[in-house]
């Protein structure tokens, strides 16, 4: 590293001055321009390991140079670090990105911060060197491997343990819509969600950790899909680990019509709620015209009555709630298993209240199915949501809305 050639361009000569001072520690080769043509024209003479290109020069800014080096086959491959003192927000940081720089660096930097970003650019292009070296000698090699990877159904990719792309099979260039010269090399992060690479990245960390095979869902890739993304380490016979093969399989269709089966079912749930608190007002309504009969019947009348009251309550209320609750872990199949892991001395009438309310039903809809009255189910609410050690009832119905997903 410490005899790296490199190309210093501005046309301010005392920032030229100042840069060869600033990264003269390193005993670097140190190669200057003063505008963008006179970098070209030295680039082709010395084809140095790192260019640092100011942004605003005459005669050809760093842009416009930046662009003529990567479409040129025999530089596109030397990084390129922009230095700018006017060209500093967000958007042109992306633009030089998008262009092929491999950094950005706004003036005013010191001396640690330029010597950093020097050094990690060039260990960095000496690692992709030398994994670029053994790439090509895989691929003269590993015919067998190669085949196998592209006889996969499904996106197939083979990095280092530091996420270069080694290699990948024709269904990850057409997910990508990238061909492979351009994927190989490079970091496979840079084509997930930009949200989602720090995900990414510790998933592939604690794979190398723990050694063990792990898959996950996502949806890695800009776009709707969603993929079982799939993993597993390679070790060499040391038993280092030196790569990750990683498989995407596509579930979206999947998904999809899962998620519409669960949608009908939740129809379905809601529909037979309604008709149950619909038969049930008109069984409180007879209940309620049984016991206006009371003043009016004899002693053992009166309790006949009250019986019959009784066990028609404790009769419809188990048939109502095992026919709710039978539906009702059609749609939410794993709401109990959660509840009670997360809560585990929820009482049965609890729980049932935890199903009613995560299906959407009033304190008011409870108390009929129930055959209870809408103050004590408010009262049963309240004491949930303090064993749940939720501040208020909107945390309680989010809550509960929430704890299976």
């Amino acid at each position: 590293m410490s005899n790296s050639k490199l190309l210093l361009v501005d046309d301010e000569p005392l920032n030229l001055r100042l840069y060869d001072k600033m990264l003269k520690d390193f005993n670097f080769q140190i190669i200057t321009a003063t505008n963008g043509q006179e970098c070209l024209e030295k680039v082709n003479e010395h084809f140095p390991d790192l260019i640092l290109l100011d942004w605003n020069m005459p005669v050809m800014d760093g842009i416009d140079t930046l662009e003529v080096l990567k479409k040129k086959e025999a530089t596109k491959n030397i990084p390129v670090l922009m230095i700018t003192g006017v060209m500093t927000s967000s958007e042109d940081l992306a633009f030089a990105m998008s262009v092929g720089a491999i950094d950005f660096l706004k003036k005013p930097f010191d001396r640690l911060e330029l010597n950093a970003r020097v050094r990690n650019i060039l260990l960095l292009s000496e690692t992709l060197k030398t994994l670029k070296e053994q790439y090509h000698y895989l691929e003269n090699k590993n015919i067998f491997i190669t085949s196998l990877l592209e006889s996969i159904p499904h996106p197939v990719i083979y990095c280092s343990v530091e996420g270069i792309l080694l290699m990948c099979n024709k269904f990850y260039e057409l997910l990508l819509d990238i061909h492979k010269t351009n994927l190989i090399g490079k970091s496979v992060y840079r084509h997930f969600l930009s949200e989602e690479v720090g995900f990414h990245v510790q998933k592939d960390v604690e794979l190398v950790q723990n050694r063990l095979a792990l898959s996950y869902e996502k949806n890695a890739f800009p776009g709707n899909k969603i993929f079982i993304i799939s993993k597993n380490v390679v070790f060499d016979n040391q038993d280092n680990p030196i790569g990750i093969i990683t498989v995407f399989t596509d579930i979206s269709d999947l998904k999809k019509a899962n998620e519409d089966i669960v949608s009908t079912k939740k129809i379905e749930l809601i529909s037979s709620t309604l008709k149950l608190i619909h038969l049930n007002e008109m069984n409180n309504s007879l209940i309620n015209d049984l016991v206006k009969i009371l003043p009016h019947t004899n002693k053992e009348g009166q309790e006949l009555i009250r019986q019959i009251r009784n066990k028609f309550k404790i009769s419809m209320t188990e048939q109502i709630w095992n026919d709710f609750e039978t539906r009702f872990e059609n749609v939410f199949d794993s709401f109990y298993r959660v509840l009670l892991e997360k809560f585990p001395k929820l009482t049965p009438n609890e729980r049932k209240l935890c199903a009613l309310l995560r299906s959407g039903l009033s304190s008011k809809d409870i108390a009929i199915l129930t055959f209870q009255n809408p103050q004590s189910i408010d009262v049963a609410r309240y004491r949930l949501r303090k064993k749940l050690n939720l501040v208020n009832e909107d945390n309680l119905i989010d809550y509960l809305l929430l704890i299976d997903n």
